[in-house]
């Protein structure tokens, strides 16, 4: 019988509007992957998208995330914006 995967959940970023849960994965042989699961409460009873990211992807979403990072930082210095909120 194979081992089941190691699951180390990473957390949830949860908004009125959506949700995004991060787990970890980590399979016997010691190969591991970054699990993203999307859901949408205002689709109660459909399921939600998951994507799986590799060594490759989790450093452009790394990347993603320190660019955004970068954006905010300039725009409040620059008094474009105030605060970052949905927009409903």
């Amino acid at each position: 019988m194979q081992d089941a995967p190691l699951q180390i959940n990473l957390g949830k970023v949860q908004t009125l509007i959506g949700e995004l849960e991060f787990t970890f994965v980590v399979n016997p042989e010691g190969d591991a992957h970054l699990q993203v699961y999307a859901t949408d409460p205002s689709k109660a009873g459909k399921a939600g998208v998951l994507v799986m990211l590799d060594g490759n992807g989790y450093e452009q979403l790394k990347a993603i995330i320190k660019n955004a990072e970068g954006v905010i930082e300039r725009m409040i210095k620059e008094r474009r914006i105030k605060r970052m909120v949905l927009p409903y």
